[in-house]
């Protein structure tokens, strides 16, 4: 993909008080024992069969979680970042059920990875890159696509373009806004409606402007932080 910008996740702490636990404490314990979990999973089930480990090779994964059933529990998603899984379409991923098991393996696959707004045979579908394209995956009945660089393609370009005239027509931008560029999320299943984008202002030199633009409700959000 040409001129992929990747967003940073922020992730903001919680205060502890002596003697109890805030709400933010216990998710963070909770994601802790996630990724522990994930973790053990890549350890166990990806890179062992390989003759591999996380603790002697220098290997990295992606990981996030979604409900695709609406069964109440997550379904977790693993990209591998490591030379031996990847190809020059894209690498290898694993989708895991809340228990651990394989739900599907895929090959050829890269981020973006968006959540869509639809279902197929009861499990929602989402969007990766692969092989030089988005591509639409839907579960079969019994798993996703392994190969998802033959699954249908999935135009979001034309989503991104109209929602960068959306945040264009806005009177901030109207107002002396300048350089705007696509920001591609890096969190694993963020929304597929949901397109991100940074400007700057004649006006307002020492700051950059964010806006998220949700293209099923139209919404356009902007916000700014200091230039760095």
């Amino acid at each position: 993909m040409n001129n992929k910008l990747i967003a940073t996740a922020l992730i903001s702490g919680s205060l502890s008080l002596f003697g109890c636990s805030s709400t933010g404490d216990i998710e963070n314990e909770a994601d802790k024992s996630h990724d522990a979990l994930i973790a053990d999973w890549v350890d166990s089930q990806i890179l062992a069969p390989e003759g591999l480990s996380l603790t002697t090779d220098n290997l990295k994964y992606l990981s996030g979680k979604a409900d695709l059933n609406n069964d109440g529990n997550p379904e977790y998603f693993v990209l591998i970042r490591y030379p031996y899984f990847c190809g020059s379409g894209g690498c290898s991923a694993t989708i895991f059920s809340n228990t651990g098991n394989i739900i599907t393996d895929m090959t050829v696959t890269d981020t973006p990875i968006l959540l869509a707004d639809s279902y197929r045979n009861g499990w929602r579908d989402f969007i990766v890159w692969s092989n030089g394209a988005y591509r639409l995956m839907s579960f079969n009945g019994e798993s996703y696509p392994s190969n998802p660089s033959v699954e249908p393609v999935a135009d979001l370009e034309s989503q991104r373009q109209s929602a960068k005239e959306k945040v264009m027509a806005i009177e901030l931008y109207q107002q002396d806004g300048y350089d705007i560029k696509a920001v591609y999320d890096a969190k694993i299943w963020a929304p597929a409606e949901e397109f991100h984008f940074t400007f700057k202002h004649y006006g307002d030199p020492d700051f950059t402007y964010h806006a998220k633009v949700n293209q099923t409700t139209g919404e356009v959000d902007v916000h700014t932080e200091p230039v760095k």
